[in-house]
């Protein structure tokens, strides 16, 4: 008996399992239904019919071992399958075959206790006679312990990491399902009794056999098909929507899902990104075309048992890329591998893949080749750090290697920079007598000579249209860095072919600054050096200078004085004086020079010596002289009523205003404003600024009705037969020479010799700066019409102006009644 009792043990384990290893999934899953449908048929009926008694009287019931195997293959199928609605078709499996079970054994019972059917074998229709309420017990258990076993499972795979206590832990829990159903089915079928208490405790033993054979099982086929249970260990067993749907619904979400499926599918097949299914050790599960372009074969290949990351140069380590996806889910990173010999870059990104119970199961990971981009941007960043001409490091990536220098050498005293700014003398002339493509060869050239001279530790930069740097690391003293700079003046003395008819030469300043002799910081380095070479360029061309730190104050000094100088303007401290021109013969006033004076709010009086020079340098020239204008407009609306058609107030014009070709028409908008006219003002110009300036811009002037006169004639370059073309009203002798009349016979003969000039030229002639009747004296007697200084008036305010007008007329009429 007990052999007979291990076949059909064997028959309800091994016949399943077979089963399970069918390859085509319909045959498999119809097989496994069918199988599972001919055992709950038989099931009630083994039981009626046999026992089986073992030693010991145990017995064991043919139901009972038809109930543990078919609760067994059950549980079998869901694993295998892992499919969502295998609780709802053994639940109508279930009513099904009851139903069927109940018509059929009804049909057979009637048939046999029927007296025209013939028995041969005497077969008791008790046998076929079944009760429909056991039935309909008997199939809620079975529906009510399936699910109990299914959602168990889902459970302990929460609970349980170590796959093997949780076969074990599962197999124990399905021994006392089982041994429940043996508790629970009689009890709920007939009630609890004495009768049924001592059927329940006579049929425990074999129920333990069957429970913990069927339980061994079990756990044996968990432990060697670990594998085959992958979906089931990372997706729940009971999908409780599907459960609770109707047929309809599941169809069409079954219908949606495949849509989705079959547009992922596509997606996946066709998108020109590579993309691949990782495990979650990183091998390769499966990829799409795109991806596979990517790597080659043999790359591929290696991918299948080795993590994909391996392939790449991260910057972080696979561990800590795992710790990011299960805290993010999600990572992106730039990644670069080789492909046959070539250097690719793409951007990657990997993404966590998990289960309803928000277990990993897998990653995505998208892979975009980005190497045209990536070269891209490299090249931007060169250009971004390179001077485009000569491929020079630029200004930026001196900034850049000052603020390196100064994070790296914050505690190390010990390093010595020097840092060289170098301005070319005369480029704007090269550029604009040759053209600029033959200073940009020019330049080329510069850097070209320059770069083989370079000492160990230098580095040349291109900062500028015309300058260039030099960061020198580690000077062994500030002379080797002034060695440097007159080598690299040296070099650059050499003759140019730039392809141009005649050879180029090229000259340049230096300007110098050391850390830490000057600096503080590498970061200050450059600022000294600017500084430096901004005093070298002041001294003139070819000068190198060493930064010291008077350097600074005085550039300081000059800011402080241009800011002020800016205030005053704005705020109108700027004052028109006005000097009296005296008409010698007569002793007349019949003009006025303005002149600008800067008396600050504390009444100290700053030279215009200092601020008509720093106005010229800073571009301010034009706002002060406006602002004189609009003063020396106000002062002749007061004069006018005072004083003759005649007279005229001389104003000074910069060189600088004369290059603006709007100038005539912005005094004369002036003018207009206040209702004057330009024939009662007279344009003072240098020398110097007549040089530079084009003969038209005269001609515009006397055309507006204005009239010209030669400031501080004799100290500029002025040839007679340039002068001789000039339309020049007056000639003004500068103060000079006459501050040496007539003690002094060459001023005295220079002197002279203006007065003749101008009376050739057609001009009228005004001595500056006239302090002694000596002086006078001299001029009246070479006939110099006019003369303006001290002797007669120092330059006035306005008021005080007006009253000097007064008295010299009340002189002047003193004068007409005596010569009455």
């Amino acid at each position: 008996m007990v052999t007979q009792l291990l076949v059909q043990f064997g028959l309800y384990c091994l016949f399943p399992l077979t089963l399970t290893f069918e390859k085509n999934p319909q045959t498999r899953r119809v097989s496994l239904y069918v199988y599972i449908s001919i055992v709950l048929l038989m099931g009630g009926f083994l039981g009626a019919v046999y026992n089986v008694t073992l030693p010991g009287e145990i017995n064991i019931s043919g139901g009972t071992l038809a109930y543990g195997g078919f609760i067994m293959a059950c549980v079998l199928m869901a694993f295998i399958e892992n499919d969502a609605f295998i609780l709802r078709n053994i639940m109508r499996l279930v009513v099904m075959v009851g139903i069927f079970k109940v018509t059929l054994f009804a049909s057979i019972s009637q048939i046999l206790v029927a007296s025209d059917i013939g028995n041969p074998l005497n077969t008791p229709s008790e046998l076929f006679e079944v009760s429909i309420p056991l039935i309909v017990i008997g199939a809620v258990l079975i529906i009510v312990e399936l699910y109990i076993l299914l959602i168990t499972f889902d459970r302990l795979k929460l609970l349980l990491s170590n796959y093997v206590m949780l076969s074990a832990a599962y197999s124990l829990w399905f021994v006392a399902m089982i041994l429940v159903d043996g508790v629970l089915f009689p009890v709920l079928a007939i009630g609890l009794s004495d009768e049924v208490f001592t059927l329940i405790i006579g049929n425990l033993n074999g129920k333990v056999i069957i429970a913990l054979s069927f339980g061994l099982f079990l756990f044996c086929f968990m432990l060697t098909n670990k594998n085959r249970m992958k979906k089931a260990l990372s997706d729940p067993l009971i999908d409780w929507q599907l459960l609770l749907s109707s047929s309809s619904k599941i169809v069409a979400k079954l219908e949606s899902n495949e849509q989705q499926l079959r547009q992922a599918t596509t997606v996946f097949e066709q998108s020109r990104e590579g993309i691949a299914v990782l495990n979650e050790h990183y091998c390769i599960i499966n990829t799409n075309k795109a991806f596979q372009t990517l790597f080659n074969k043999q790359q591929l290949n290696e991918l299948k048992d080795q993590s994909l990351l391996g392939l790449f140069d991260l910057t972080s380590a696979q561990e800590v890329i795992t710790e990011h996806l299960k805290e993010v889910k999600s990572w992106t990173d730039e990644v670069a591998w080789r492909d046959n010999d070539k250097l690719q870059y793409g951007l990657l990104t990997l993404v966590a893949v998990e289960n309803r119970q928000q277990q990993l199961t897998s990653y995505t990971a998208t892979l975009t080749n980005i190497s045209e981009l990536v070269e891209a941007r490299e090249e931007l960043r060169h250009l971004a750090h390179h001077d485009v001409l000569t491929d020079l490091p630029n200004r930026r990536a001196l900034q850049a290697e000052l603020e390196s220098a100064q994070a790296l050498d914050q505690n190390d005293d010990q390093k010595v920079y020097g840092l060289l700014l170098i301005d070319l003398d005369n480029f704007k002339q090269v550029n604009d007598s040759l053209g600029h493509s033959n200073g940009d060869k020019l330049l080329i050239h510069i850097s070209r000579r320059l770069s083989p001279i370079l000492p160990a530790g230098a580095r040349l930069f291109r900062v500028g249209g015309d300058e260039f740097s030099l960061l020198y690391k580690e000077p062994e003293e500030s002379a080797t860095v002034i060695q440097l700079a007159n080598a690299i003046r040296l070099q650059l003395s050499y003759p140019y072919d730039i392809g141009c008819p005649v050879p180029v030469y090229i000259d340049c300043c230096i300007g110098i600054s050391l850390y830490p002799k000057y600096a503080q910081s590498p970061s200050e380095l450059y600022q000294q050096a600017d500084t430096a070479l901004y005093w070298a360029k002041g001294i003139g061309k070819g000068t190198v200078r060493v930064y010291q730190s008077v350097m600074t104050e005085s550039r300081l000094s000059s800011l402080t004085m241009e800011s002020a100088l800016r205030n005053a303007i704005s705020a109108g401290q700027i004052n028109a004086y006005l000097q009296p021109k005296i008409d010698i013969e007569h002793g007349r006033v019949v003009g006025a020079e303005v002149l600008a004076r800067w008396i600050m709010p504390d009444e100290q009086s700053i030279s215009p010596d200092i601020f008509i020079d720093l106005a010229e340098d800073t571009g301010l020239i034009e706002q002060l002289t406006q602002s004189i204008m609009l003063s020396a407009c106000k002062a002749l609306q007061q004069i006018n009523p005072l004083v003759s058609s005649s007279f005229k107030l001389a104003v000074n014009i910069s060189a600088r205003q004369l290059i603006n070709n709007n100038l005539c028409s912005d005094l004369q908008s002036v003018i207009n404003d206040f209702g004057l006219s330009a024939s009662q003002f007279e344009l003072e110009l240098t020398e110097t600024a007549l040089i530079d300036v084009e003969l038209e811009t005269l001609v515009a002037f006397k055309q507006a009705g204005f009239t010209l006169a030669l400031d501080d004639f004799g100290t500029g370059y002025s040839s007679l037969s340039y002068l001789n073309k000039l339309p020049i009203d007056t000639l003004k002798i500068d103060k000079s020479f006459i501050a040496s009349v007539p003690g002094e016979q060459s001023s005295c003969n220079l002197t002279r010799s203006i007065i003749k000039i101008a009376d050739d030229l057609g001009c009228d002639v005004v001595a500056e700066g006239v302090e002694t009747a000596q002086q006078l004296q001299f001029l009246a007697s070479e006939k110099c019409r006019y003369a303006q200084g001290f002797l007669y008036s120092k330059p006035l305010p306005m008021d005080e102006f007006i009253n000097f007008l007064g008295v010299n007329q009340q002189k002047q009429k003193g004068q007409s009644v005596t010569a009455q």
